[in-house]
C-alpha cells in the first residue's frame, strides 16, 4: 500500500472498523485494496458473519466448531440467499407494462410492539404495502384469528433469537414473503403455523415449536438456520424446496414429509432457487477423495472367524448351497441350528428373528425361513486373497490390502456410470442438506412419487432416518446415519434412487432395508457395526449394491431372503476383520 506509507497491519486495523457497504466500496478502489479487503477474512469478515442476527455459524448445526474455508464466501452466500424473496420485485420492475405506470417508492419499515406504531402483527399487515418491512420488537404476539398475507412483506424479529414469539396461523396468498429471527408457536385454534399453496416463502434463523408447516406446489420454500422442535414440515407436489443448516429435534412422527410428484407448474422462485443451488458448494467428492476407512484393529472384533462370508441367502436351495443342507423331516425349521460339514452350514431361524423391526413377518410372506451361510471354502475367496491374508493378523499389525481389493472412489464410480452421475447432480422436489435430525421418531418420509435429495446430513437417535415408498425416488449423498432404533434407510413399494457415499453404523436393525420391488443403486457406502445385518433384501426387493464397505455387523453383511434379487458387486465385506471381496449376482427364490 502506498497511501500514507502505512504498513499492511495498520491498514487492516483501520479497515476492521468499516461496515459492509464501506468494505464493498473500498474493494472497488484498486486491485491492491481489493486484495487487502480479502485478507480480512479471519477478522472483519468473521465478525460480520457471526454478528449477523439473521444467520448462524456457517457449519451449524453439524460442525459448529469447524471454521469455513472462507468467512467472506460464507457471508456472501448467506447474503445472496437472503435476497431470493425479493427477486420477484425485480421481475415486475423489468416488465414494460409495469414500468409505464409504477411510481418509485422506498420500502417502509413498520414497527410493532408496546409503545410503537402498531400493537399487533395483524394491524401492521392491514397497512402494509408491497415489500414493506415489519419489525416485531421483543415480546409475545398472539393472534386470535388466521392471518392472511395478501401482499409481499418481510417480517423480522428485533433483538436476539427467542426474544420475539409469534403464536399465529398464517396463510400466504401473495407471491413471496420472508420471515426472520422469530419463534413460531401454533395458535390455540389450529396446529398449522404456516401454509402456502402457490407463493414462495423464506425462513431465516427461526425456531418452530409443536406445530405444522405446509407447502403445496407450485409453492416453494427456502429454509435456513432454523430449529424445528416437534414440528412437521409437509411438502406436497413441490417443484423445489431447500432446507439448509436446520435442526430437527424430538419429532413424534416424521420431521419432513415429501409427497407427490414435483409439480410441472412452477412459480417465479423456481429458477432463482435452482441457480442458488448450482452456485453453492457441492457435496460430490473430488478426484482425490478417499472413501476407504483406515483399519483400526483395536476397534474391530477381536475374534477371527473365516468360516462364513457376509452374504446370506435365505429361502430354498440355491446353486451355492449343498444338497445335504436341506431340512431333515421332522425338524422344526425356525427353532434349531445345524452345521453341514466344512462346505457350508444350514441355520433354520424364526421369522421374527430376521432383520428389521419392520420384520418380514409383517409382510405378505409367511414361508419357513432357511438360511444358508456361504462358506469361504465353497465361495473361493482364498485364491483371490491369498492364504496369508485369511489368517488372523498379529495384534497391532496393519493390513495391506491386495491391489485387487482397492475399491473405486465415489467419483470414479460416477464417472464410469453416467446415469448415476446425472442422478447425483439432479435436483427435484426437496433438497435437504447440512441438517441435523435427532432424538425423535422419523427423519424424512418420501411417498407417492415424491422426490427428495439429501446431502451432508446427520440422522441420529431416531426410530428410522429415511423411508421411501410408493414409486418415490431419493438421492442420498454423504450422510451420517447412526443409532437408529430400527433400520436406517427403508425402501419398499417400488422405491428407488441413489444411496452413495454415506456412513451408516450402529443401527439396531439393518443399515439399508429393501423390500417389495424397490430398486435403488447403493454405491460406495460404509455400513458397519450394526446390531443386525448391513443390508437386507426381501419381498421381491432388487437393487444394485456395488463398491461398498460392509463390515463388523453382528449378522450378515448382506442378507437376502423371500424372493430378494439384488445384484451385488465389488465389496469389502467382513464381520470380525476384513473377510473377502466378491463379484456375483445374488439371488433367492
Amino acid at each position: 500500500m502506498e497511501a500514507g506509507g502505512l504498513p499492511l497491519e495498520l491498514w487492516r486495523m483501520i479497515l476492521a472498523y468499516l461496515h459492509l457497504p464501506d468494505l464493498g466500496r473500498c474493494s472497488l478502489v484498486c486491485r491492491a485494496w481489493y486484495e487487502l479487503i480479502l485478507s480480512l477474512d479471519s477478522t472483519r469478515w468473521r465478525q460480520l458473519c457471526l454478528g449477523c442476527t439473521e444467520c448462524r455459524h456457517p457449519n451449524w448445526p453439524n460442525q459448529p466448531d469447524v471454521e469455513p474455508e472462507s468467512w467472506r464466501e460464507a457471508f456472501k452466500q448467506h447474503y445472496l440467499a437472503s435476497k431470493t424473496w425479493t427477486k420477484n420485485a425485480l421481475d415486475l420492475e423489468s416488465s414494460v407494462c409495469f414500468s409505464l405506470f409504477r411510481r418509485r417508492r422506498e420500502r417502509r419499515t413498520l414497527s410493532v410492539g408496546p409503545g410503537h406504531e402498531f400493537d399487533s402483527l395483524g394491524s401492521a399487515l392491514a397497512m402494509a404495502s408491497l415489500y414493506d418491512r415489519i419489525v416485531l420488537f421483543p415480546g409475545v404476539y398472539e393472534e386470535q384469528g388466521e392471518i392472511i398475507l395478501k401482499v409481499p412483506v418481510e417480517i423480522v424479529g428485533q433483538g436476539k433469537l427467542g426474544e420475539v414469539a409469534l403464536l399465529a396461523s398464517i396463510d400466504q396468498h401473495c407471491s413471496t414473503t420472508r420471515l426472520c429471527n422469530l419463534v413460531f408457536m401454533p395458535a390455540w385454534f389450529s396446529p398449522i403455523m404456516y401454509k402456502t399453496t402457490s407463493g414462495h416463502v423464506q425462513f431465516d434463523n427461526c425456531n418452530f415449536e409443536n406445530g405444522h408447516i405446509q407447502v403445496h406446489g407450485p409453492g416453494t420454500c427456502q429454509v435456513k438456520f432454523c430449529t424445528f422442535k416437534n414440528t412437521h414440515i409437509f411438502l406436497h407436489n413441490v417443484p423445489l424446496c431447500v432446507l439448509e443448516n436446520c435442526e430437527f429435534v424430538g419429532s413424534e412422527n416424521n420431521s419432513v414429509t415429501v409427497e407427490g410428484h414435483p409439480s410441472a407448474d412452477k412459480n417465479w422462485a423456481y429458477k432463482y432457487l435452482l441457480g442458488l443451488i448450482k452456485s453453492s458448494p457441492t457435496f460430490l467428492p473430488t478426484e482425490d477423495s478417499d472413501f476407504l476407512m483406515s483399519l483400526d484393529l483395536e476397534s474391530r472384533d477381536q475374534a477371527w472367524s473365516p468360516k462364513t462370508c457376509d452374504i446370506v441367502i435365505e429361502g430354498s436351495q440355491s446353486p451355492t448351497s449343498p444338497a445335504s443342507s436341506s431340512p431333515k423331516p421332522g425338524s422344526k425349521a425356525g427353532s434349531q441350528e445345524a452345521e453341514v460339514g466344512s462346505d457350508g452350514e444350514r441355520v433354520a431361524q424364526t421369522p421374527d428373528s430376521s432383520d428389521g423391526g419392520l420384520s418380514p413377518s409383517g409382510e405378505d410372506e409367511d414361508e419357513d425361513q432357511l438360511m444358508y451361510r456361504l462358506s469361504y471354502q465353497v465361495q473361493g475367496p482364498r485364491p483371490v486373497l491369498g492364504g496369508s491374508f485369511l489368517g488372523p493378523p498379529l495384534p497391532g499389525a496393519s493390513i495391506q490390502l491386495p491391489s485387487c481389493l482397492v475399491l473405486n472412489s465415489l467419483q470414479q464410480e460416477l464417472q464410469k456410470d453416467k446415469e448415476a452421475m446425472a442422478l447425483a447432480n439432479s435436483v427435484q422436489g426437496c433438497l435437504i442438506r447440512k441438517c441435523l435430525f435427532r432424538d425423535g421418531k422419523g427423519g424424512v418420509f418420501v411417498c407417492s412419487h415424491g422426490r427428495a435429495k439429501m446431502e451432508g446430513n446427520i440422522f441420529r437417535n431416531l426410530t428410522y432416518a429415511v423411508r421411501c415408498i410408493h414409486n418415490s425416488k431419493i438421492i442420498m449423498l454423504r450422510n451420517d446415519i447412526y443409532r437408529c432404533r430400527a433400520s436406517g434407510i427403508f425402501l419398499r413399494l417400488e422405491g428407488g434412487g441413489l444411496i452413495a457415499g454415506n456412513n451408516i453404523y450402529h443401527n439396531a436393525e439393518a443399515g439399508v432395508d429393501i423390500r417389495k420391488k424397490s430398486n435403488p443403486l447403493i454405491l460406495c457406502n460404509q455400513i458397519h457395526h450394526g446390531l443386525r445385518s448391513g443390508i437386507v433384501v426381501l419381498g421381491n426387493g432388487k437393487g444394485i449394491i456395488r463398491n461398498n464397505q460392509i463390515f463388523s455387523n453382528k449378522e450378515a453383511g448382506i442378507y437376502i431372503l423371500y424372493h430378494g434379487n439384488p445384484i451385488v458387486r465389488y465389496h469389502l465385506c467382513h464381520t470380525a476383520e476384513w473377510k473377502g471381496m466378491m463379484e456375483r449376482k445374488a439371488w433367492a427364490r
